[in-house]
């Protein structure tokens, strides 16, 4: 993967220059060491005491850009022990610092499953590091505005053998239920503000926010269209790109998300590229989603024509920089079958994301399986879950045991679909627990875990063996009563028992 992976500042190419590799991919041991061949000269001025003329001087250094020199001085301090000075830092890169933190504590999760030995010295540095790294991951998420990232962090710092200090616990203990509130709680105060005190359109529009923070989506979306009805305001571009987020999240939404985006580009007339390269990448994901409902065959390739090409637009604005639209243009021109491009694309993104997000793993895998490439998807799989927290493992693991599948290797697909569910039902369990999940969070790993079932159960009637096929649907029964797979899945169960009793 040192091709794809390579702390390397990035350059995008024109996609008429893409030249497919035929070599297989090769893994990489993929660490946050990846500074340290640039780094030699920084490390003198770690004693500087000036935030603003350390970041001056490091992204002056000349092999560093600006977010690279705030992300390693952001490091410097908070391994000196400056937790609020390494906020402060951060606090300019935001997402960017939570994603380099995140992998500190994959790669510490990944290499000692079961945390440090119990006879480990309780005042060494590495302890140390660890317990305020555990502590600054969720407040990183919420300087990025991730509040779903935030709640995950906090319950993987209470469910992982970190060898947490007794403070650190508490504190984490602390923050958890209280985050859990903040959201939906902010959203309560403000609809009890006396009129008068906020405009009442601004207050529509911080409610819509607060909502859709808080996952209702649909009580945001009816605030946002009673804000941009003709006799509110309907120009404003923030409430019309927040209304096209939202519509992004359900299908049938889509045609009134593409509208508007339509008007958020209308009412930006070239006024900003930054929010013009939004608008253009959200209308390319509605138009995407808008063409699956298409019924003419003609009227869905306009469609994914025309998603593509805003997509492309939203490229170039970006410099091919923007995590986001890169993600989108690979995965529209994957379903489109345009696999050498969408390939291109996902390495790219693999390269600015510094291998740090699953999702980019996946999408990179899936194209290389749908390119017949299995070797080299696997490679890529074994090296996203080189770098994951096993709670984070899910859908990387259940991609394996599919392209196990595509390679005839049954037995071992059956091996890691047990791997994935013994980790599913002890996420399940932590839900239960008493501490309520962040809404969704509990139903999405349920949902995982119905649909493993049935996966499992599928590669059971391969084998022909019926009774573990019965059991895995019993299983997935136990979960949800009506699921129209496990319908699928019975009647191919029965249709396949039949047809080898006939013969």
């Amino acid at each position: 993967m040192k091709c794809l992976c390579s702390g390397e500042q990035s350059r995008a190419r024109p996609v008429d220059e893409i030249a497919p590799s035929s070599e297989s991919f090769a893994t990489k041991d993929y660490s946050m060491d990846g500074y340290s061949s640039k780094n030699g000269e920084v490390d003198q001025k770690q004693d500087t005491c000036n935030i603003e003329e350390d970041e001056l001087s490091l992204s002056e250094h000349g092999s560093l850009n600006y977010e690279e020199a705030r992300a390693l001085l952001g490091k410097i301090e908070y391994q000196k022990g400056n937790i609020e000075a390494a906020l402060h830092v951060f606090e300019g890169i935001d997402v960017e610092a939570a994603q380099s933190c995140k992998v500190i504590l994959d790669i510490f999760e990944t290499s000692l499953p079961q945390g440090l030995p119990e006879n480990f010295a309780a005042d060494c540095k590495l302890l140390e590091t660890l317990n305020k790294a555990v502590e600054l991951l969720p407040e990183l998420w919420k300087l990025a505005d991730c509040p779903r990232e935030a709640i995950m962090s906090y319950r993987r710092a209470l469910l992982h053998h970190w060898n947490l200090d007794a403070e650190t616990t508490a504190q984490i203990q602390k923050e958890l239920p209280f985050f859990f509130c903040i959201v939906e709680a902010l959203a309560n105060q403000v609809e009890e503000l006396p009129p008068g005190i906020i405009d009442r359109r601004e207050m529509c529009y911080m409610l819509a926010l607060c909502y859709h923070g808080a996952g209702e989506d649909l009580v945001s979306l009816n605030l946002l269209r009673k804000f941009l009805h003709s006799r509110e305001d309907p120009k404003c571009v923030p409430a019309l790109l927040l209304a096209s987020k939202v519509c992004g999240n359900t299908p049938k939404l889509a045609e009134e998300g593409i509208n508007y985006s339509c008007r958020a580009l209308e009412n930006l007339e070239g006024g900003c590229e930054k929010l013009e390269s939004i608008a253009n990448c959200l209308l390319g994901v509605l138009l995407s989603a808008h063409s699956k409902s298409a019924i003419a065959e003609s009227e869905r390739i306009t469609r994914q024509a025309k998603a593509l090409q805003v997509l492309e637009l939203a490229g170039k604005m970006t410099r091919m920089q923007d995590s986001h639209v890169l993600y989108y243009l690979s995965l529209e021109n994957a379903e489109q079958r345009k696999l050498d491009v969408a390939f291109y694309y996902a390495s790219h993104l693999l390269k600015l994301e510094n291998g740090s997000n699953i999702k980019t793993w996946l999408l990179l895998a899936r194209i290389l399986s749908a390119q017949k490439r299995y070797v080299d998807a696997d490679a890529v799989i074994s090296a996203a879950l080189d770098q994951t927290g096993k709670w984070d493992q899910g859908e990387l693991l259940r991609t394996r045991a599919k392209l196990q599948i595509a390679q005839g290797q049954l037995e071992s697909a059956v091996k890691t679909y047990g791997q994935l569910l013994a980790i599913l039902q002890v996420q399940s369990k932590s839900f239960s627990s008493g501490k309520r999940p962040r809404e969704g969070n509990g139903n999405l790993t349920r949902s995982l875990e119905l649909e493993v079932w049935h996966d499992l159960a599928s590669v059971y009637i391969s084998l022909s063996q019926w009774r573990d096929a019965e059991i895995c649907l019993s299983k997935s029964k136990a979960i949800s009563s009506f699921s129209a797979s496990r319908c699928l899945t019975t009647g191919l169960l029965y249709e396949r028992r039949a047809s080898i009793k006939k013969h």
